[in-house]
C-alpha cells in the first residue's frame, strides 16, 4: 500500500449548525463527533499517520478531546487551520511529514460514518497505475437545475452526476505540488480537493459512496447522525 497518511479537516465555524458548541466537537452517544472520525482512521490497518486540522483558537481544546478519547496511537500532529478551507489543507499539506509519504486520504471532521471498506477501496483505487485521485459518491437522486438567477438554464441528465463524499485519496507527491502553485496562481475558491486535481488538467477517478457517509451540517443532520447511532445499537 505503501505509506498512508490521514489528513482530517475540522477547522470550520460550524456556522450553519446556529448553535454555540463548533459542530465538530458536538456528543454523539457520548464521544465528539470529531473524535469518533479519528478513530475509524486509527482502527484502520492501512493508515499509518493522522493530522488533525482545527481552528487556532481551539489548539489547546482539541488536542485534550483527542488524547482523552483516541490517545496518541497514529497521532502526528494538530495543525492550525486557516480562514477558508484551502488555506487549512494547505498548512497541513505543508507542515506535516508529506515528503515520506505514498498517499494522503483527506477527510471531513464532521463526516464520523465512513465504513473502513469505503477507506480501503480508495486506497486500493490509488494503488493502481496512473491514478492520482479517487473521489467517492453516490448517484443522485433528485434532478439537477443549474440556475442563472431565477432562470433555469440547464438540467444535467442525473446518470451522469454523483454527490461527493470524503474521504478523498490523493499522491501525495501530486497533491504537495498543485497545492503550491495553486497557492501561487492564488486559486482558493475550490469547494474540494479534487476539484483542485481537476483545475489542473489531472483525471479525477471515482468509486461508489455510501449513504450513510454523510456530513453533519445542519441541525437535520444531527438528528440523523443520533438516529443512526440509536439504531446501530439495537
Amino acid at each position: 500500500m505503501g505509506n498512508v497518511i490521514a489528513l482530517i479537516a475540522a477547522a470550520g465555524s460550524g456556522s450553519r449548525m446556529k448553535i454555540n458548541t463548533k459542530k465538530q466537537y458536538l456528543n454523539l452517544a457520548g464521544q465528539p463527533m470529531l473524535a469518533r472520525t479519528v478513530l475509524l482512521f486509527q482502527k484502520n490497518k492501512n493508515i499509518d499517520k493522522i493530522y488533525v486540522l482545527c481552528p487556532l483558537a481551539d489548539m489547546k481544546f482539541c488536542q485534550q478531546v483527542i488524547k482523552n478519547h483516541c490517545g496518541q496511537f497514529k497521532i502526528a500532529g494538530i495543525i492550525p487551520g486557516g480562514d477558508t478551507r484551502f488555506d487549512s489543507i494547505y498548512n497541513g499539506i505543508s507542515k506535516c511529514e508529506i515528503e515520506d509519504t505514498d498517499k494522503v486520504l483527506i477527510h471531513d471532521g464532521a463526516r464520523p460514518f465512513a465504513s473502513q471498506a469505503i477507506i480501503n477501496n480508495i486506497i486500493n483505487k490509488l494503488s493502481q497505475k496512473g491514478v492520482n485521485g479517487v473521489v467517492p459518491g453516490i448517484p443522485v437522486k433528485d434532478t439537477i437545475k443549474k440556475i442563472d438567477g431565477d432562470l433555469i438554464v440547464d438540467s444535467p441528465p442525473r446518470k451522469q452526476l454523483i454527490a461527493a463524499q470524503t474521504p478523498q485519496g490523493f499522491c501525495a507527491k501530486v497533491l504537495k505540488e498543485l497545492y503550491k502553485m495553486a497557492k501561487k496562481d492564488n486559486v482558493n475558491n475550490l469547494t474540494d480537493d479534487s476539484s483542485l486535481l481537476e483545475h489542473y488538467g489531472y483525471p479525477m477517478h471515482h468509486i461508489l459512496g455510501e449513504e450513510n457517509n454523510f456530513k453533519v451540517t445542519t441541525p437535520q443532520d444531527l438528528e440523523l447522525a443520533q438516529l443512526y447511532l440509536k439504531e446501530g445499537e439495537k
